[in-house]
């Protein structure tokens, strides 16, 4: 399933991703980067950022202090082993809007599709939707994933490493870079990324992406439970066969064992487990073969 889902989601990133990426957090800027045939990695590196740095947003600044932020990025490139000056950039998940859109006759044609995306989505987000970066996959003949940011979000990361001599090849929010890495199975899923900010679900059925959800501001289980709720309510499921979890942060632990006693569902980590979660969305973004 992976390369499959997102490579021809248009604008946020080309055909063709640049062989390194860096993924930006609340907390962290991540780098990583592979070999040409994109089955070896050729080097990574996670540097802390003071709190308050930066912070994913659609309607404000996202990179704060870009005095402490340009730093950390230099010198996670430079432990990395970055060599080159095109890069793909992570953004948190809170810097753009993932959305389902149905309708019984889609648009054929990519520029009407956006003019669709654009007019259905108007009234939804907090930003203008006529100049937002727009990326899409069509799912099934009448539904769309739908992915969009405000420009100047994108122009914010874009700039910034342009301000290093860098070219942002594409970029792509974290969750959506993580599942690049997932082979989606047969059997209903659920899918969990859990980030310092935020959680996001996504529920696959058929090997279909069928609901994905961001929450902020509640426990693991409170976030997970509503989607649970609504695969049972909204997608006629019985119950899912698996949950498989990207979770860069070791103090959820304890939480984690709570959701898996609680759902009666053991939780799979994302491949491939012998590379820690922190890297895994920057390997995604990437199209790193998960058979290392």
């Amino acid at each position: 399933m992976n390369k499959t889902l997102f490579d021809r989601m248009y604008e946020f990133f080309r055909p063709q991703p640049p062989f390194w990426a860096c993924e930006f957090t609340s907390s962290q800027v991540v780098v990583a980067g592979v070999d040409s045939k994109r089955t070896k990695i050729l080097g990574r590196a996670a540097v802390d950022l003071p709190a308050g740095s930066l912070s994913g947003s659609l309607t404000e600044a996202n990179i704060r202090n870009p005095g402490v932020a340009q730093p950390a990025v230099r010198e996670g490139l430079e432990r990395a082993g970055f060599k080159g000056f095109e890069i793909g950039l992570v953004i948190p998940d809170e810097a753009a809007r993932i959305s389902f859109l149905t309708a019984e006759n889609l648009p054929s044609d990519p520029e009407e599709l956006r003019t669709f995306i654009r007019w259905k989505l108007k009234k939804t987000v907090p930003f203008d939707v006529d100049t937002a970066q727009v990326a899409f996959r069509l799912i099934d003949p009448s539904e769309l994933l739908v992915a969009l940011s405000p420009r100047s979000v994108i122009a914010e990361y874009e700039n910034f490493m342009e301000g290093m001599g860098l070219h942002a090849g594409f970029v792509i929010p974290s969750t959506l870079a993580a599942m690049n890495l997932f082979h989606v199975p047969g059997e209903d899923t659920l899918f969990l990324k859990v980030a310092a900010d935020c959680v996001t679900t996504t529920v696959f059925q058929n090997r279909r992406i069928r609901f994905y959800r961001r929450v902020t501001s509640a426990s693991l289980y409170d976030a997970v439970y509503q989607t649970v709720l609504y695969y049972q309510d909204k997608l006629d499921g019985q119950a899912f066969s698996q949950m498989t979890v990207c979770a860069p942060d070791p103090a959820i632990r304890a939480s984690m064992a709570d959701l898996q006693e609680r759902l009666n569902l053991r939780a799979r980590r994302l491949e491939p487990v012998a590379i820690d979660d922190v890297f895994k969305p920057a390997l995604g973004a990437v199209e790193l073969s998960a058979a290392v």
